[in-house]
């Protein structure tokens, strides 16, 4: 275990920036907000994507779990009992909501149960026609990223063994490599269904992970470009999309990769996103009182989100600030009520 990194640390914080950067993205273009105000800004955050963020801090925190104990039923309990409580109470409003807003017998239709075995286990992606009735045309299209993360979760004992028999550096800076031109490879193809699924898989994203993952493995020695470094990252990482984003036009924020700007990206705002981490150390204990609330305001926004258009809430900017509010509070709720007493029984496994 690397002793050496500091427990006390804003990832926290960070993860809830992340959920509520993905909240504002979603209700800005799905709510139907012209503001110009909340436009402008999103000009600003829309180079933040908070789904990489996640990854990034994802790829730092699970190395960091498994290297801790290495215990494979362990990790495998703790794991399910961080995702899977809440992510089935958010089920069970999303049947419900859909149910409420369904025009045809919603449990008559066989389509419906396939959809339910994907949501319990590990294809939250999946959305039959059947159902795409209900709001933006997916009950909860955020919830492919858990699809993801339980592929990564897999992949860390993996990853953990190549390590014990081929250098550290090697196993990750190959895999590094290997993501990224898979990304720049899928995202030349013709648009398949075999392509959409390789986009639900870990090879596009798995260098934002890897990311997180060699500063934690070579900890002591990339320490030192980091801690207390997050106003230079800052500085560096604001003129970057300043001159190259606004003023040369390039695009640079995208899930696939189109040209050499997106690595770049990608690799910047994991420097950007790990420097926070661990600079001003305190903040997230402070302003959070060690309440993670950020899962809780990623799995249920797409619910608010949903139930406001079917119910014809669109176009202003009251209903925008509502779904914030509404998230938060189920998020705070599902925090108390149902991931920290979930948490809480990690010691007795």
């Amino acid at each position: 275990m690397n002793a050496k990194i500091p427990r006390i640390n804003n990832f926290d914080l960070i993860r809830l920036l992340a959920a509520l950067l993905v909240v504002y993205g979603h209700s800005l273009v799905h709510l139907k907000i012209d503001n110009a105000a909340v436009h402008l800004l999103n000009g600003f955050l829309q180079y933040f994507p908070g789904v990489p963020i996640f990854f990034t801090v994802s790829g730092f925190l699970i190395f960091w779990a498994f290297d801790r104990n290495q215990n494979i039923k362990k990790y495998s309990i703790n794991r399910i009992l961080r995702l899977y409580p809440a992510l089935y109470v958010c089920l069970f409003m999303t049947i419900g909501l859909l149910t409420f807003f369904a025009t045809t017998p919603l449990f008559e239709n066989t389509d419906f149960y396939i959809w339910l075995i994907g949501q319990v286990s590990f294809f939250q992606f999946f959305t039959p026609e059947s159902l795409k009735f209900w709001g933006v045309g997916a009950p909860n299209g955020s919830l492919w990223t858990i699809t993801v993360e339980v592929q990564f979760y897999i992949l860390v004992p993996l990853i953990f063994l190549l390590m014990r028999k081929i250098k550290s550096w090697i196993v990750l800076t190959t895999l590094f490599a290997i993501s990224i031109i898979a990304n720049f490879t899928l995202a030349l193809l013709p648009e398949s269904t075999l392509q959409k699924i390789s986009f639900v898989s870990i090879i596009p994203y798995l260098f934002n992970f890897l990311a997180g993952s060699i500063f934690y493995v070579f900890w002591g020695k990339l320490n030192k470009f980091i801690e207390n470094k997050f106003m230079l990252w800052g500085l560096v990482y604001i003129s970057y999309i300043l001159i190259f984003g606004e003023l040369l036009g390039f695009n640079l924020q995208s899930y696939r990769m189109l040209t050499i700007f997106h690595p770049i990206t990608a690799i910047l705002l994991s420097c950007l996103t790990l420097s926070f981490a661990f600079s001003f150390n305190n903040i997230s204990e402070k302003l959070l009182k060690h309440n993670d609330i950020s899962y809780g305001v990623y799995i249920y926004h797409m619910l608010v989100v949903n139930t406001l258009i079917s119910l014809g809430y669109i176009g202003d900017v009251k209903y925008f600030i509502l779904t914030f509010v509404i998230t938060i509070l189920l998020a705070y709720i599902s925090w108390k009520l149902i991931e920290k007493p979930s948490l809480s029984l990690k010691n007795r496994f």
